[in-house]
């Protein structure tokens, strides 16, 4: 189970099969094949050996691509780094991983100066641009002009499937960030897994427009090499380019979280552009509101509609509701299956337990725990953390769920999101569906606030429809007729935009943050 099998594999089988289309470049399987041989031998110059690692600062590229495979056949290890980090974040992870080499895109050249002096492990800054662009670092496509490796040159080394492949930042928004470290046995077990609902195949022209650093999105870039489909690559997410992408490069298949699902719904000029060529989506890492969810399978009745759940530290798929589910459940009146993540995929074992570690009956509230051969290797330079989440062979999620007696699982909320409210738990996904329900509701969140009667207060963030007039009483009086009364919303903030991480997840934390600062107690 190594990475380098995928692409060595399509270039000798298929070498003049599309692999990568991208603004005015186009590229074969045999073509990457050469490019990333060029790649590896170039960084084996700069003296990059097995383990080192090599970072990537860059909005979504196909050179994302050639990195990736060209330092895993060597051995050495990928670092893909988001770049909305603030500066000292990114000190932070460059520091801790002891990045040797680093990728980056021209928008963060004016960081070099700071990085050079912030960070002592980086001895190359290599420019993952075209020719041309004026720099005094090395150029990326200088840099393999010069070498003159063909494509039947790559090959892995010394690499085995226990290697870390990749350490995988889960972002800091929890906290310090920690690095995951994920091996190439890892990674290819996912891809086996997931690949039975999936339905990746030669013929899947894949858009990468959710960002390439995050796992939701990255682990496609295997997904899509091992079965020889085409890579698609748009700079970065906005409602347009998805839109422009999916027409220019006739797309097939595609990952995105529900918020840009909606803001893809939201476009003023959506019904302008031709998606007929759309066959599949996939969507996660944050709850799909229901009411969203329909509206979406409405609007796009020739794509298949998978969901999957999981987390970068199990590379990252753990459950899928597959295309099937979605047509059962949509056309039945057993539509509640349509709020759960479906089942455990082929080769993960599944688990809710209570708090004190004992296995729940169908319906209990409790925490997920996973085992299997995608579960990471453990964080980098963190094995008190890693002990702490990997016991006895299980990783303990964080994740709280229910499961049915069909062994659907529903994903309830993140633990430090449950909002404990008068002595009643309430999940935030839970009163976010309601409010998704509301026709002049575009986004919500829900968080728990500090309030000296009830130890937290159940508070709504909404971004409203343009133009409309709905007060906070009629947000309040709207989620009555639906909920319990200790869920109901105390207070309903109005605001033009909600906080989000560069992979479209709502950053609860930092709305959080604003009503919890100075109180060094976070939940009443």
């Amino acid at each position: 189970m190594i990475l380098t099998k995928g692409l060595i594999r399509n270039a000798n089988l298929t070498p003049f099969k599309t692999a990568i289309l991208e603004d005015e470049h186009c590229y074969t399987y045999g073509q990457l094949a050469e490019r990333t041989a060029k790649l590896k031998n170039a960084l084996k110059g700069m003296g990059v050996k097995k383990g080192d690692r090599v970072g990537l600062l860059m909005q979504n590229s196909f050179r994302y691509i050639e990195i990736f495979y060209a330092t895993t056949a060597m051995g050495a290890i990928v670092v893909p780094l988001n770049y909305r980090l603030a500066l000292e974040e990114l000190e932070y992870v460059i520091n801790d991983s002891g990045l040797k080499a680093l990728f980056l895109h021209q928008e963060f050249l004016t960081l070099i100066p700071h990085l050079q002096e912030k960070t002592q492990s980086v001895k190359n800054f290599i420019l993952a641009e075209n020719e041309g662009i004026e720099s005094n670092i090395i150029s990326y496509e200088h840099l393999i002009a010069k070498e003159n490796a063909k494509a039947q040159d790559l090959e892995y080394d010394e690499v085995y499937e226990e290697d870390v492949a990749g350490i995988f930042y889960t972002g800091g928004t929890t906290g310090r960030a920690k690095g995951v470290m994920l091996t190439h046995r890892n990674m290819i077990s996912n891809y086996y897994q997931s690949s039975v609902t999936s339905f990746l195949d030669s013929n899947t022209n894949y858009l990468h427009i959710a960002p390439m650093f995050h796992l939701a999105d990255g682990a496609s870039t295997v997904n899509v090499t091992m079965v020889g489909g085409t890579h698609s690559i748009a700079k970065a997410f906005t409602p347009r380019a998805f839109l422009e992408a999916v027409g220019k490069y006739k797309v097939t298949s595609v990952t995105l979280v529900p918020t840009m699902i909606n803001m893809v719904l939201q476009e003023p000029e959506f019904d302008k552009y031709d998606l007929g060529s759309l066959k599949r989506i996939t969507y996660g890492a944050s709850p799909m509101p229901l009411a969203l969810l329909k509206k979406t399978i409405g609007v796009f009745p020739q794509v298949q509609f998978l969901q999957a759940f999981g987390m970068t530290e199990a590379s990252p798929a753990l459950t899928t509701l597959s295309f099937e589910d979605h047509l059962l459940f949509a056309t039945e009146n057993n539509q509640e299956k349509l709020r759960s993540c479906g089942r455990a995929i082929i080769g993960v074992e599944l688990k809710i337990i209570d708090e004190n570690g004992n296995p729940t009956v169908a319906g209990q509230i409790g925490e997920v725990i996973a085992k299997g051969p995608n579960i990471m290797k453990g964080y980098w330079n963190m094995p008190e953390e890693t002990a702490s989440v990997i016991k006895n062979g299980w990783y303990h999620t964080g994740d709280m769920a229910r499961i049915d007696d069909e062994q659907y699982i529903y994903i309830v909320d993140r633990k430090k999101d449950m909002i404990i409210t008068g002595g009643e738990n309430v999940y935030s996904p839970e009163v976010e569906n309601v409010l998704f329900k509301h026709a002049d509701v575009v986004e919500a969140v829900v968080i728990g606030v500090p309030d000296e009667k009830w130890g937290e207060a159940v508070t709504a963030i909404v971004v409203k429809k343009m133009g409309s007039t709905i007060t906070e009483k009629e947000i309040i009086d709207f989620t009555r007729t639906s909920l319990a009364n200790y869920k109901v919303p105390k207070s309903v903030v109005f605001t033009d935009e909600l906080p989000k991480s560069a992979a479209g997840k709502i950053l609860k934390r930092n709305l959080r943050d604003q009503y919890w600062k100075g109180i060094s107690q976070k939940v009443n």
